[in-house]
């Protein structure tokens, strides 16, 4: 349930409710939005007369998320003794799930209205009007939080937010997922080395956008055996992240899912033996890898060709990168277990000089089908930039070597596209060079699920998940 301050304090909410008098006796989330207004003292009885209302209505409320907006620059929350007596009733015994803190006035609101050691997920911007504020909202709630996001807007010192070797309660020993992603042209300024400090035990999750302020490896002190998440985005700042993680890594990796955002080109020459070979180590025990770049797809396929290591990935997902189709072949003789892929199929391959379409898809063919690939669903990243013969190719070849793919995704902006696409392989299918590859008994629909065209896969026309005509 949603409620607006401000209608409690102008009596709307109060009237409302009290004609309705209506019970939510399952009730077990509340969120409640302040808006940085100015309100009249006499108006202060209305929140009063709220609280035994609200007492009827949400009986069972165990958790509260609270947002803070601002309405005019000059506007003022006024913190008075009947807002303190609502949220006393709010909090008490109860958890505060979320506060997102945007400016000076939402994190006085953290420090003034939430109780310490409550929070389990803060959102919150770092600037230079706010900093001293925001570490202290956070060291408040260190024990609690569970999901901590920050956007850093300014340079100042941001280690204090999250570490300080003189006091032993800024170590978080519940956070599971934190995110720091920098949104400032300045340079940060760099900790050093911070000696018998582990701030997060149990880290699951890790996300480095653009930014890494320690220079040493205190963000993945013993949380080896717990994060199965990295999220980073590559240049020069937070390249030593790859290599401070294999240098401390004890034992396996545990981690399970990588996304690594497009970096330029340069620092992917000038890093590419770090980039290499933390891959090389730890891509073979991923599940799930995402990856944002040409450059990094081009460590990816250099790796699947020249290591005879089998990968286990279930879901590879591949924007801003060029795949002809038969490295993309090559990609799943490496990969047999994937399940789930989204990439665009560009070229045939300069492997491919020289041979006919058919020779072509007849030898990638014969390279696919004895390992009954895994392959269920193919989403295509960015139909316009992709030839339809091509795509259509694609589909044919993945369609009669995957017995597991049901779903082809198109963006649906290139709906006209999409239609060609499914035309060409109807064309396809029915043709002499490829009738005796592809299952007679296929049969291949068109529909739209926003925000994709999605062509479908089955060798029963009762599988296609037609509409019913009754």
């Amino acid at each position: 349930m949603k409620l607006d301050y401000q209608s409690i304090v102008n009596g709307s909410a109060v009237h409302r409710l009290k004609d309705s008098w209506v019970q939510f006796p399952n009730a077990r989330f509340l969120e409640i939005e302040f808006q940085h207004t100015e309100h009249k003292a006499e108006n202060a009885s209305n929140v009063t007369m709220f609280i035994p209302i609200m007492q009827h209505m949400l009986p069972a409320i165990t958790k509260v998320y609270m947002t803070v907006s601002e309405t005019k620059e000059h506007a003022q929350c006024v913190y008075d003794t009947s807002l303190q007596k609502l949220l006393e009733h709010v909090c008490l015994g109860r958890q505060w799930v979320s506060m997102e803190a945007t400016s000076v006035k939402q994190t006085h609101t953290i420090e003034h209205l939430v109780p310490a050691n409550s929070l389990t997920r803060l959102f919150c911007q770092w600037k230079h009007d706010n900093h001293q504020l925001v570490a202290q909202a956070i060291r408040a709630n260190a024990t609690s939080l569970q999901y901590l996001v920050i956007f850093i807007f300014s340079p100042t010192n941001i280690s204090s937010i999250i570490l300080d070797p003189t006091n032993r309660a800024s170590i978080f020993p519940n956070l599971s997922i934190l995110s720091l992603s920098k949104l400032c042209n300045e340079e940060l300024e760099t900790v050093p080395c911070i000696p018998d400090v582990v701030p997060f035990p149990r880290l699951t999750a890790l996300e480095m956008g653009f930014t890494c302020p320690f220079s040493d490896d205190v963000l993945l002190r013993g949380n080896h055996g717990t994060l199965n998440e990295l999220i980073i985005r590559l240049d020069y700042r937070t390249m030593h992240i790859l290599s401070t993680y294999q240098s401390t890594l004890r034992g396996p990796s545990r981690l399970s899912y990588l996304v690594i955002v497009k970096t330029d080109l340069e620092i992917s020459k000038q890093y590419a033996h770090t980039i290499h070979t933390f891959m090389s180590n730890i891509i073979p025990q991923l599940k799930k890898l995402f990856i944002n770049g040409q450059n990094i797809l081009e460590h990816l396929l250099d790796l699947l060709t020249h290591n005879p290591v089998y990968y286990k990935l279930q879901r590879l997902v591949m924007f801003s990168c060029e795949i002809p189709l038969v490295q993309l072949a090559t990609l799943l003789q490496k990969i047999p277990t994937l399940k789930r892929l989204t990439c665009d199929v560009t070229s045939l391959g300069h492997e491919a000089s020289g041979m006919g379409l058919a020779p072509l898809i007849r030898s990638l063919h014969a390279q696919l089908k004895p390992l009954k690939l895994h392959l269920g669903e193919w989403t295509i990243a960015c139909g316009r930039a992709v030839s339809v013969d091509i795509t259509a190719l694609s589909i044919i070849l993945l369609a009669s070597t995957c017995p597991h793919l049901k779903s082809v995704y198109y963006p649906v902006q290139s709906e006209d596209e999409s239609l060609k696409v499914f035309s060409r392989v109807c064309m396809l299918q029915q043709s002499g060079e490829f009738r005796d590859l592809v299952d007679s008994n296929m049969y291949f629909s068109l529909t739209t699920i926003s925000p994709y065209s999605v062509i479908r896969i089955s060798t029963s026309v009762f599988n296609l998940n037609l509409p019913k005509l009754y």
